[in-house]
């Protein structure tokens, strides 16, 4: 009668099914598979010719609004400082940091050439919480690029990027606090909409400081994330 109750726990054990996926591997998955998503839209041979670049950057920007949770980005940037915003300037807050975000980063990712991407561990962070390793590899160097990704509402999506170490978040968190520190909010707001409409033309040196930003990280990504 003692073997009982371990027969039971043997039974219960095998009729449960084990799911060999974990949190982390989820993660991982969510990353590579948005990440490689983007690769095969710049790899498209049909969009490398200069009249289809708009056509790129449409594709481009639907399938990087899965990747990143922007309203989530929007909080974690403003931190503290979004408490002195009202309900109505905390949207505009959300969606033009959202149009200068993908602004940012679309002109970066346009800038590819065909790079590898290589895949490392994902961590967990919290329960829902984690951290995805990858490489961009270069001619000359490997940039660790770092994708902090949370489960909500039964889907993970990006909260944060790290390049070598640089983190998106804190980068614009600390522009936004000094402006805050002796602006108000609608002054933020207006440096905002001035930069998200300005129609920016391309330059030698602005194409230059962005390669830097990918294939250096450090100091040419702070300055080209700069207001």
């Amino acid at each position: 009668m003692k073997r009982q109750p371990i027969i039971i726990l043997l039974i219960l054990f095998f009729a449960i099914p084990v799911s060999a996926s974990t949190p982390a591997d989820g993660a991982l998955d969510f990353v590579r598979t948005s990440v490689d998503a983007v690769l095969t839209i710049l790899r498209d041979p049909a969009c490398k010719e200069e009249s289809t670049r708009e056509v790129q950057r449409q594709k481009l920007r639907t399938t990087v609004e899965t990747l990143f949770d922007y309203d989530e980005i929007s909080r974690r940037v403003l931190g503290r400082e979004r408490k002195s915003f009202t309900p109505e300037q905390m949207d505009e807050f959300s969606d033009l940091f959202t149009r200068l975000l993908e602004k940012v980063y679309l002109n970066r990712i346009q800038e590819y050439s065909d790079e590898k991407v290589v895949y490392g561990k994902a961590t967990m962070l919290s329960e829902n919480k984690a951290e995805v390793e990858t490489n961009v590899v270069t001619a000359s160097k490997q940039i660790q690029i770092n994708y902090r990704v949370v489960y909500k509402y039964g889907e993970w999506r990006g909260y944060d990027v790290f390049i070598e170490g640089v983190s998106l978040v804190r980068n614009y968190r600390t522009q936004f606090n000094k402006i805050l520190q002796k602006k108000s909010p609608e002054d933020l707001l207006q440096q905002l909409r001035e930069k998200v409409n300005k129609k920016e033309a391309p330059t030698k040196k602005a194409a230059l400081l962005k390669w830097k930003c990918i294939t250096t990280g450090g100091k040419s990504c702070r300055e080209t994330a700069q207001l």
